[in-house]
């Protein structure tokens, strides 16, 4: 079994940060942390003091590099794997769109295949249903002719062509006021996010009452605060039992948007997400997201109409942004492994560098600039020259 022990980094476990410190990894687990660890058999790199957090988790996420989720080929999946490997992503899970019936099927049957088969990139960790169950007032970029009423057959049948490999479905709560598809969907062991949603402050709560445990890109897609109805937002900033997602590229959400939403909620209640499609990583151009045609100019990528669609965020720029507001770098980590692992119930394996979890570690420079990747003690990505 392949030994690889780091040397001389900064590493971010969940309670501290060890300077000058080691950890050993044995085949794709990580097996010591600590200093001066010695092992005759393990192949040592020497970090030089660079940072060694846990990988990122995009629980979010609809493509990269031309390529989209819903296109429902292994080819596509593995690309969009390979770049976000590359900005420090070690998993993912891949991020569906309101289309016809079919197009999602094929895009769930091909999450399934290619989690059996592998990809060269970050790991897929299954799929996040994002639509069809979402409402019109706030679609964002969804296409609002396949929007549908919540069907509990239907998402059996999302289910059984996934094998099972759901992790997350979205939700408009007011589609919902029995609360009975919101139970339905927990009880197989799905978390429901709620979003693109014109709730109301009290059927957002109803949501959660139900079981949803996760918010749907705060801020967007969602009814605003007002002081004689707080909206679906009210209840996201008062309700500790949901996670908030946050596209942190200071384009969806106001700097100051951000920093209130850290100081009601907390770092350890919100979720860094990229929401990127298909131009992450491109540059600016026209592009297709769920089959609609999205502009992309100076990274701000939108609809036609002027509507926001996706984002060309990477996780590593969101930590550099949410650092540049005044976030410490430890916290930083939280909001984008540690935490994204507990809103999808997988922290036996993800989410923090801790002895017995995956070897999903990335390294950092001082500037926080992805140096190297590694998923299940693989290195995946790696910088043409390492001693910089």
């Amino acid at each position: 079994m392949k030994s690889i022990l780091l040397k001389h980094g900064e590493v971010y476990t969940e309670e501290e940060i060890i300077y000058n410190g080691d950890v050993l990894i044995s085949g794709n687990k990580i097996v010591d942390i600590g200093k001066n660890l010695h092992n005759i058999d393990a192949e040592v790199i020497d970090l030089k003091g660079r940072k060694v957090v846990p990988g990122f988790i995009d629980i979010h996420v609809h493509g990269g590099v031309g390529h989209d989720t819903m296109e429902g080929t292994y080819e596509a999946l593995n690309a969009i794997s390979v770049h976000l490997a590359r900005h420090g992503v070690t998993s993912f899970c891949a991020t569906t769109m309101t289309m016809d019936i079919p197009y999602i099927l094929d895009a769930l049957r091909n999450i399934h295949e290619t989690m059996r088969n592998g990809t060269k990139g970050a790991q897929v960790l299954g799929a996040y249903v994002e639509g069809p169950f979402i409402s019109k007032e706030h679609k964002g970029a969804q296409d609002e002719k396949y929007i549908i009423q919540p069907d509990k057959e239907l998402f059996d049948k999302f289910l059984e062509i996934s094998g099972g490999n759901i992790k997350v479905i979205a939700l408009a709560p007011e589609k919902d006021p029995d609360g009975s598809f919101a139970e339905h969907v927990t009880k197989k062991g799905v978390k429901v996010s709620l979003g693109h949603t014109n709730a109301t402050y009290e059927e957002m709560k109803n949501g959660v009452d139900h079981g949803a445990t996760i918010a749907v890109h705060t801020y967007n897609g969602m009814k605003g605060l007002h002081h004689r109805e707080p909206g679906a937002l009210g209840e996201v900033f008062l309700d500790d039992r949901l996670y908030s997602e946050l596209i942190c590229d200071l384009i969806h959400s106001h700097p100051a948007a951000v920093k209130i939403l850290l100081k009601i909620k907390g770092t350890d209640r919100v979720v860094l997400i990229s929401d990127a499609m298909a131009a992450c990583g491109l540059g600016d151009g026209e592009y297709s997201l769920g089959g609609q045609k999205v502009y992309v100019k100076n990274g701000e990528a939108r609809l036609e109409n002027g509507t926001l669609a996706g984002s060309t965020l990477t996780l590593d720029k969101a930590v550099a942004n949410i650092t540049s507001l005044g976030v410490p770098l430890f916290e930083a980590c939280k909001m984008v492994s540690l935490n994204p692992a507990k809103a999808i119930g997988i922290t036996d394996r993800k989410g923090s560098i801790a002895i017995g979890k995956d070897a999903d570690i990335t390294i950092l420079n001082n500037d926080l600039i992805v140096d190297m990747t590694m998923v299940n003690g693989e290195i995946v990505y790696k910088v043409a020259n390492n001693n910089r």
